[in-house]
């Protein structure tokens, strides 16, 4: 089998100029990921096996912008394919959003301003070896990561949002960590069916159960119905994790088969990463 094509992106510039952003995205889109790496440990990382390497280097990483520009000749010589992005802004930006966030500018200089000055003056070096430039002065939070795939090339063939559909129940306590909750013990119980009490929603004689009621069959519909409105709304606003949670009295029966249902569904969609879990199943309550 032919081996993917190592990419290598590194993302630098100005400290407040969006940095961890583009370094966040990238995780997202499955990318392996390295924040404030020393320059010196840069070439022997990139001896590992990852086809999909970000790295975030920025004045924290350097004790002089050579020590980064060194490093681009040696790949350049060893002829080892890079893309170095550089964000900046202006300095009433960074000066907002430093003053928004109250964190200390990682050069102390007498004032805030000075700090920034003095990074863009070291930084400029660096800033004419990119390969691409971005300046986030005005740019919506929204928008960015739009303009982060443009200039890095990036072919959205990833899965657009991490879904975690699970069932629970209700008499061990609500699960705090959930986007949507369905409750569905307002469906016929199969615990009290001495055939199917001790089985569990696994088990495909509980949905066989669960099919055959009416409500049972319009709750399913219009719940798919709910989430096809949901799902593709969530990820055109950038939203990378929904929890979907189905609970029913002790989380045995009605809501893993509800959750196994949904997960099942949803499987058949394109650019979803899904996960199940039965929680009381994990935590041995049945």
């Amino acid at each position: 089998m032919e081996r993917t094509k190592k990419r290598l992106i590194i993302i630098t510039g100005l400290s407040g100029a969006g940095k961890s952003t583009a370094i966040n995205f990238l995780e997202d889109l499955g990318w392996y990921v390295v924040d404030n790496l020393p320059c010196e440990i840069v070439p022997h990382f990139l001896r590992s096996h990852k086809d999909k390497v970000a790295l975030g280097i920025d004045i924290r990483s350097l004790t002089k912008a050579e020590e980064l520009t060194d490093i681009l000749d040696r790949f350049d010589y060893e002829k080892t394919e890079y893309f170095l992005l550089f964000l900046e802004a202006s300095e009433e930006a960074i000066l907002n959003r430093y003053n928004l966030t109250r964190r200390r500018h990682p050069l102390i200089e007498d004032t805030l301003l000075e700090s920034i000055q003095k990074e863009r003056e070291i930084m400029s070096v660096i800033r004419d070896r990119a390969s691409d430039i971005i300046d986030t002065s005005d740019i919506n939070p929204k928008n960015f990561p739009d303009r982060l795939k443009e200039a890095l090339r990036i072919e959205e063939k990833h899965n657009d949002i991490n879904i975690h559909v699970m069932s629970f129940g209700f008499k061990y306590g609500v699960p705090i960590d959930v986007d949507l909750l369905f409750d569905v013990r307002f469906l016929p119980n199969p615990y009290y069916d001495p055939k199917l009490k001790s089985k569990n929603g696994e088990d495909p004689e509980i949905l066989e159960f669960l099919r055959g009621f009416d409500v049972t069959k319009i709750f399913y519909q219009k719940l798919l119905d709910f989430l096809e409105f949901l799902i593709p709304n969530y990820i055109r606003e950038g939203k990378k994790h929904l929890t979907i949670a189905m609970g029913c009295s002790g989380g045995k029966h009605r809501s893993v088969a509800f959750a196994r249902l949904v997960y099942r569904e949803l499987s058949k969609k394109e650019n979803l990463n899904l996960y199940l879990s039965h929680r009381e199943k994990e935590r041995g309550n049945w």
